[in-house]
């Protein structure tokens, strides 16, 4: 991500439906960021898909946009949900379901952080003020206990999704109505599965991608740095 203006302050009235006249959290976005945050606020989409390389700040421009929606009363929390692709071992963990969980929540904690949402009282997390007081409204998941889940009037945040096969995101996103908005994200070329050709991330953009309800984008500048950026062009 570019460098930070001012920062955003409380929303009000109804949600942009574009962010080019919006201060976004004091970001400077680029042309790629610009059309992703766009798509997630246009109420046609109801799932956006996007294939991000690393550093596109995919994590942050979700997270930040969804809280967006949120805050202007359009949706009634966040979910986001991390793909477990060690769920096999989570299961064995010790603690409960969010401490079991916890490893695969530090993308969303930092981008939460980076768009000034206070993780100590925004996360619905029974250890936390927030319960108490009743202003939890981002929940933390992954996709290993969703079975049986009904997500209704929700942004849902699909992260890392290249590591979730065709089974993990059937499971997922047949758990969303249609009054949620769907948000995708992953990077094709850092899939974590043994087999990565049993990763759904492609295969579900593909299978979406001329719905009329549907958006793929893409980010492609890496705002990390020339190291991350080079990293990330070898292929295996």
């Amino acid at each position: 991500m570019a460098t930070k203006k001012k920062a955003v302050t409380n929303e009000h009235g109804e949600a942009p439906k574009n962010i080019n006249e919006h201060p976004f959290y004091g970001f400077n976005l680029d042309e790629d960021q610009i059309d992703f945050v766009n798509a997630i606020l246009n109420p046609e989409n109801t799932v956006v898909f996007c294939n991000a390389k690393a550093g596109t700040g995919k994590t942050t421009l979700a997270i930040g946009t969804a809280n967006i929606l949120v805050q202007h009363g359009e949706y009634e929390g966040i979910v986001y949900i991390c793909s477990a692709y060690g769920e096999n071992k989570q299961g064995y963990l010790p603690g409960s379901i969010t401490e079991k969980s916890e490893v695969y929540f530090e993308p969303a904690y930092q981008a939460m952080i980076e768009c000034n949402m206070n993780i100590n009282t925004c996360i619905d997390n029974e250890s936390m003020v927030n319960q108490k007081y009743g202003e939890a409204y981002v929940t933390l998941l992954t996709h290993t206990f969703l079975r049986g889940t009904n997500l209704k009037k929700k942004v849902i945040i699909l992260d890392e999704a290249q590591n979730y096969t065709v089974a993990d995101l059937k499971k997922t996103l047949t758990r969303c109505s249609d009054d949620c908005k769907v948000i995708v994200i992953g990077h094709d070329k850092q899939c974590d599965l043994k087999d990565k050709k049993s990763s759904g991330f492609v295969k579900y953009i593909e299978h979406f991608r001329n719905h009329e309800r549907c958006e793929i984008c893409e980010l492609t500048i890496n705002h990390r740095g020339w190291l991350s950026q080079f990293a990330d062009e070898l292929e295996d």
